[in-house]
């Protein structure tokens, strides 16, 4: 996924360290944590998503000043979609046991270990060959321990690692990672990442149309749907805001995100319209703007809109081929459509084909992989929703913020050292 969530501050080109095998990992005071994803294969023309799971055993938490990642296997046709680094904070470290070094195909790692999927915390992410994310000074994100087995804490890792083989050969790739500490008796405030992503529940784009559909708002002290959705909650008080950026798919145009007063007035903050290279704000090759931090307080928002283009006149990239599964409509249904249908709300996708036409071969009767579905045997252009493939498209708005302080605002300059 693009820069899928980068929530640090710099990205930047960087040498690799000393790194330890698959999948183990070490750590100790103010040394970094190393890890590595073990190395996987794609199959020829197709997505392949998959995860894998890290138990560092740790009683103390660590504060991350930044992450070094490095995406091995990179080549003409044969990219990394996404790699993301979550903590696991829950009370269910032990269901992680049997998914120890193992490689397994998940959308998201949403099936990947026990079901209480929002007790998970983003500590960085990137699409890039090889990037280095660092805090602004004063900042840090804290991986905290969890309890384990006989009341042992440990770190729970879960790594997601996403690659796109576009050549005719199957192709290999892994993934080194490198959690670097922050200087002792120099953090200030914790960062929290933004992931908003309640927009993609109003994705839907019909063949050769353009819309603008999937929109919502990031605002602290609002409705908070993304906590349920496979966001992150929206705090309940004023926020420091010190990054936003973008992800969409190929079919994504332009993302823009405006700064909402009380007043319901709108300021634009930022826009993308490279799905593949955002950017974000504040920009990595200017001085920090004057409005950085940006203090977002309840009754303000970040409103953030995608524009999608489904094979238009004007667009470069083809229609969404899928598998027909009612003759003379277009298949894909919404999250919002599954919602509806009380189905599982994030496969509504097409079945995904190459060829539009008769196929048997890639559309079926029927399919494992989509069991409450059957198919024509056509291959048709589809509707534009949600999905986990790079053939499909998502709507999210990636960031970070800290707590605003009632004394001192969102200036770091007063404040004690927390570590």
């Amino acid at each position: 996924m693009a820069i899928f969530h980068q929530i640090l501050l710099v990205v930047v080109a960087a040498s690799l360290g000393v790194f330890a095998t698959p999948p183990m990992a070490s750590a100790g005071h103010a040394k970094s944590i190393n890890l590595k994803f073990p190395r996987f294969s794609v199959p020829p023309r197709s997505d392949r998503e998959v995860c894998t799971f890290v138990k560092l055993p740790r009683s103390e938490p660590f504060d991350a000043a930044g992450t070094l990642i490095v995406n091995h296997g990179n080549k003409k046709d044969f990219t990394s979609h996404h790699f993301l680094l979550y903590a696991y904070t829950g009370t269910r470290l032990d269901e992680f046991a049997a998914l120890q070094g193992v490689i397994k195909d998940s959308k998201g790692c949403i099936d990947f270990g026990p079901t209480d999927t929002t007790t998970r915390v983003l500590i960085g992410g990137s699409q890039s060959e090889r990037s280095l994310q660092m805090a602004p000074p004063g900042l840090a994100t804290q991986i905290l321990p969890t309890v384990a087995g006989a009341n042992k804490k440990a770190f729970g890792l879960i790594l997601n690692s996403h690659w796109i083989n576009g050549t005719d050969e199957t192709q290999h790739a892994s993934v080194k990672i490198k959690i670097m500490p922050a200087k002792p008796h120099t953090v200030k405030r914790y960062l929290t990442p933004i992931f908003e992503v309640v927009a993609n529940g109003f994705l839907k784009v019909p063949p050769h149309q353009v819309s603008t559909l999937a929109n919502w708002s990031w605002a602290p002290g609002g409705v908070d749907l993304g906590g349920s959705t496979g966001g992150v909650p929206v705090p309940r008080g004023a926020a420091c805001v010190t990054q936003v950026t973008a992800h969409m798919h190929k079919r994504g145009k332009k993302f823009t995100v405006n700064f909402v007063d009380h007043d319901g007035s709108q300021t634009p903050l930022f826009e993308a319209t490279d799905y593949s290279d955002p950017g974000q704000w504040p920009r990595t090759d200017q001085p920090l703007p004057a409005n950085w931090p940006l203090l977002v307080s309840p009754g303000q928002a970040l409103a953030y809109e995608c524009t999608h283009d489904n094979g238009s006149d004007a667009s470069t990239v083809p229609a969404k081929l899928g598998c027909e599964e009612t003759p003379g409509e277009a298949p894909g249904r919404s999250i919002l459509d599954q919602f509806a249908a009380r189905k599982n709300i994030t496969g509504g996708a097409a079945k995904r084909c190459t060829q539009a036409g008769p196929d048997a071969a890639e559309c079926p009767a029927s399919d494992p992989a989509f069991p409450d579905r059957t198919f024509t045997g056509n291959c048709v252009e589809a509707n534009l929703v949600f999905g986990f493939t790079s053939d499909d498209d998502m709507c999210i708005l990636p960031g970070a913020y800290y707590d605003w302080d009632s004394v001192n605002g969102c200036d770091l300059g007063p404040l004690p050292v927390v570590n």
